[in-house]
């Protein structure tokens, strides 16, 4: 038997390429949101952090910055079309054991991203969305739900628990089921957010001010919110190229995820075709999505207002008391009542379509990692009717579900985890993969297009790139915690990934097995 044999469980995965170019599209779209959520979770991120910066310039300053990283990515995953994706090309250019670390904090980082990001459906979508119908609809009761939603913990779990179980039941379907859910999913979503974008791009800063008055009866007024922010000492901050530059991390961050359907690349059909789209066209529409709908807002709130409203919720002043993401201000520019809810169902509805987009991507690396051998071989397994890694999806699951109760009952998560940093070293380590693989692992690079020039050209891009995010993240508070225990966890996490694999890799030694030697083979179909 070949070492092949002996270290890959099978000789074939049993995973079917079932995918389409539009679901690498729609998963990688699924997972970055270049819809209400995300263009409305910018204002949020950068308008307490950086008054005064122009939240549409520096998303698309941000952009430049995933370019070098777009075409990296897409360039390995038509190379090596694998499950797993940038574990897969890290271990057979590198080295297996960088591999598995790698690959190892990425899916550690998507999990807890998976329990901790779905706490923004109760503790900010649902109490934005019943706020704002309770204003259409007339319906006080609903209002106070709303603002009562993100008081109670259990409230708070039971909402994160509901979105990630969607998400995991919607990833645990056959592949043809999954991908007509994602699709519907993504068409009543992106019907919205094009209502949403020309609703603003349509208002001016005058018609938005009467339209917020007509909303709240009076009750609330642009104004008035610009003069309560000015008394309780944050007034107007100018936007400056200064602020707008210090901004520009956050603009990074809106764009991750949209290479994430190399995850899935070794399901997807005509991969090099499959991919363009899945990475590269993603990206693009991510782009003119956000970077449009960034525009139109700011244009049409204004910036004295969107400063206005953040600073009084971190105050805790905001009148309308909930979290003041654009979709609660729907009403103020959609007048029409059954066009402004099927806006908020929109809203309503990303997150549990954003958790299907990663736990499949999860799943992925955790069948990855056990069709190696480094993980227990069980998690491998394939159903033989629906073509999914059930079990590798249970285990998603029940990680998940733990770090659940960690972000809403602890602290730990949210003093601890800071992806930008995580995600930074290890696209800093594929971009130094893509740098060595033309000269080093040449048995790869049959048909690589560029030969030995473009990969290696963007993968120093990447490092740049890269490098300088990461120096943000390790400095810049809002991006994610910076300090001593922030940074240790970041090395536990690394470090854990290298003691499982060397504890897998002496557990094979001793059975006449070398997993380093196996792994220097890209794994069968």
């Amino acid at each position: 038997m070949s070492t092949k044999q002996k270290v890959f469980l099978r000789e074939a995965t049993g995973l079917v390429r079932s995918f389409t170019w539009y679901d690498a599209t729609i998963l990688s779209l699924a997972v970055t949101g270049p819809t209400i959520f995300g263009i409305s979770s910018q204002f949020g991120y950068v308008a307490p952090s950086n008054p005064g910066a122009d939240f549409g310039l520096s998303a698309a300053i941000g952009l430049l910055f995933m370019i070098p990283l777009a075409i990296v990515y897409y360039l390995f995953s038509i190379q090596m079309p694998r499950s797993g994706g940038d574990y897969i090309w890290l271990g057979r250019t590198l080295n297996p054991v960088l591999g598995f670390v790698g690959g190892w904090a990425m899916f550690g980082s998507f999990i807890m991203l998976l329990a901790s990001a779905s706490v923004t459906e109760p503790s900010v979508v649902m109490p934005d969305v019943a706020v704002a119908l309770g204003y259409v609809w007339n319906n006080p009761g609903l209002i106070s739900w709303g603002q009562a939603l993100p008081s109670s913990n259990t409230n708070l779990f039971l909402g994160t628990l509901l979105t990630v179980g969607i998400g995991v039941i919607i990833a645990s379907f056959t592949p043809r089921i999954y991908s007509k859910i994602m699709l519907t999913l993504a068409g009543i979503i992106f019907l919205a957010t094009f209502i949403f974008i020309g609703a603003f791009g349509v208002a001016t800063p005058s018609s938005f001010a009467a339209g917020l008055s007509a909303m709240t009866g009076g009750s609330v007024t642009v104004s008035g919110l610009v003069s309560q922010a000015a008394a309780a000492g944050t007034p107007y901050a100018p936007v400056t190229m200064a602020a707008t530059f210090l901004a520009v991390p956050f603009g990074v961050l809106l764009f991750n995820g949209f290479n994430y359907s190399v995850y899935v690349s070794g399901e997807v059909r005509n991969v090099k075709h499959g991919m363009f789209w899945g990475v590269l066209v993603a990206l693009a529409i991510c782009g003119i999505l956000d970077i449009t709908g960034l525009y139109l807002i700011e244009g049409a709130m204004g910036f004295p207002f969107i400063q206005a409203i953040w600073n009084l919720f971190v105050a805790g002043k905001f009148s309308l008391g909930v979290q003041p993401w654009a979709p609660l201000f729907i009403p103020a520019v959609v007048t029409n009542p059954y066009l402004s809810s099927f806006v908020e169902i929109g809203f309503l509805l990303f997150n549990f379509w954003w958790a299907a987009g990663i736990a499949i991507c999860v799943s992925r690396y955790v069948f990855a990692f056990s069709f190696d051998r480094v993980l227990p071989t069980v998690f491998a397994d394939v159903n033989e009717r629906i073509h999914v890694p059930l079990k590798a999806v249970g285990l998603t699951t029940a990680v998940a579900i733990l770090f659940i109760i960690l972000s809403i009952y602890t602290s730990y998560i949210g003093q601890l985890l800071n992806v930008t940093v995580i995600w930074t070293i290890v696209w800093m380590m594929v971009g130094l993969a893509a740098i060595i693989l033309p000269f080093w692992r040449k048995q790869f690079t049959s048909g690589l297009p560029g030969g030995k020039v473009l990969l290696p050209l963007f993968g120093v891009l990447t490092i740049i790139a890269m490098g300088t995010t990461f120096y943000w993240g390790v400095t810049n508070s809002g991006l994610g915690p910076t300090g001593p225990g922030s940074l240790e966890f970041i090395a536990g996490l690394f470090g854990s990934g290298l003691l499982i694999y060397l504890a897998r890799y002496f557990y094979f030694k001793g059975k006449g097995l070398d997993l380093i030697k196996g792994q220097m083979e890209i794994p069968p179909e």
